[in-house]
């Protein structure tokens, strides 16, 4: 094996480009980079992987429990696992050996030593191929053919074991777009109903656990219902389509938003206090002022009326968003286009 293709793993982006300059010197390895642990049991089943770098410690997956995964899908297969970590205490370095590691690299890496442990991992490699080859012609004619099927066979196997990994994968991916897809209003895009008290739920109880303010605020389009007599419910959809599509681009990445029905929105700040969500709501509130909505000959000019209300640790969730729904009607009884808290 005058090749072999490396995948290099570690959560330590400047490790782990360190690494794969080092060995792309050698000008003699394919080499694949993986930041995680999860990401290098996906390339272990999308690629012909056969020698593993692999940083102990990582978060979420660490070495141990890749090197334990690698040993489980892949028992036959001969794949190399170097370990690779500043530990040192003997017992540390069983551990490793316990988990199935072949080869421990200390930190800091020099070229010299990871050159040296690479290519030792290359010859074990060369070894295990030729005492295959070895066993098979001691054996004889026969029995070498059938031997021969038989190693054809598993690498036909790990092919189709890959394929199922990735059928899986994809499915995965496709039960969590569902997911996703089943807890979204299909009109505005934002938190169906149904979510948006879910999460309310969860936020109500992360607030009282940590002791962090959280504030809601209630959206409502004025005089929606003369869009919709007037330039008909069509005009109406994409009004709640855009204000939608703005009401998420305004939010930070931890907030909320949810159709809470017709052309009304509830907004949840979580560690928030109601001063701060006055600003944002604020912003918001002019953006949509200040914008023009287009529908075919006409440019549509629109306002929003909004209600404030901080979360009171020990009220109700139908308590809270009723007062944010109570200060969003004051906002209307004032003039509209302005925001109101309770």
């Amino acid at each position: 094996m005058e090749t072999a293709n490396l995948l290099l793993v570690d959560d330590n982006l400047e490790h782990l480009n360190l690494m794969h300059e080092m060995l792309k010197l050698e000008d003699r390895y394919k080499l694949f980079k993986a930041s995680s642990g999860e990401e290098a049991l996906r390339l272990l089943a999308a690629e012909e992987i056969q020698i593993v770098l692999l940083d102990v410690l990582m978060p979420e997956m660490d070495g141990y429990e890749v090197c334990r995964q690698i040993r489980q899908r892949y028992s036959l297969a001969p794949i190399q696992v170097l370990m690779i970590s500043g530990l040192e205490q003997r017992g540390d370095l069983e551990q490793l050996l316990e988990y199935g590691a072949d080869d421990f690299i200390s930190k800091p890496i020099t070229p010299l030593e990871l050159s040296a442990r690479v290519r030792a991992a290359v010859i074990r490699l060369q070894d295990h191929a030729q005492y295959l080859a070895g066993r098979a012609a001691a054996i004889g004619d026969g029995r070498r053919g059938r031997i021969s099927s038989l190693l054809a066979e598993n690498r036909e196997l790990r092919r189709e074991y890959q394929k199922v990994r990735r059928i899986n994968e994809d499915l995965e991916r496709s039960c969590q777009e569902l997911e996703m897809l089943a807890s979204l209003d299909p009109l505005s895009g934002l938190l169906n109903r149904r979510t948006l008290f879910q999460r309310i739920e969860i936020e109500i109880e992360r607030s009282l656990r940590l002791g962090l303010p959280l504030t809601g605020i209630m959206i409502d389009i004025d005089h929606f219902k003369r869009v919709n007599d007037n330039f008909g419910h069509p005009c109406g959809d994409m009004v709640i389509r855009e204000i939608g599509a703005r009401l998420t681009r305004s939010l930070r990445k931890y907030d909320y938003a949810g159709r809470y029905g017709g052309e009304e929105f509830f907004v949840l700040f979580s560690n928030t206090t109601s001063e701060l969500a006055r600003s944002i709501a604020e912003r918001f509130r002019k953006d949509v002022e200040d914008s023009a909505f287009p529908w075919e000959n006409e440019m549509l000019k629109l306002t929003v009326s909004i209600g404030i209300s901080q979360y009171i640790p020990g009220e109700s969730p139908e308590r809270w968003i009723s007062r944010a729904d109570a200060a969003m009607y004051r906002a209307k009884q004032r003039g509209r286009n302005q925001t109101e808290q309770i």
